[in-house]
């Protein structure tokens, strides 16, 4: 994978919390098209870089 490609994944994992219901991890994962794991490891990277995204319980969606 390119630094390109995990850029581009990493913002448009930015825009689905940003703008959408994204549901829980599984689901969230399969529209980035990466695994469970690889989405956590990027929410881990953007938590670590100042991003302050949580998982609602109420909203079932990962906000920011």
């Amino acid at each position: 994978m390119s630094f390109e490609d995990q850029t581009a994944r990493l913002e448009r994992l930015i825009c689905l919390i940003n703008y959408s219901n994204t549901g829980k991890a599984e689901k969230l994962a399969k529209k980035l098209g990466v695994s469970r794991r690889t989405f956590f490891n990027d929410l881990d990277f953007l938590r670590a870089n100042g991003y302050a995204i949580v998982y609602c319980c109420i909203a079932k969606s990962y906000v920011l």
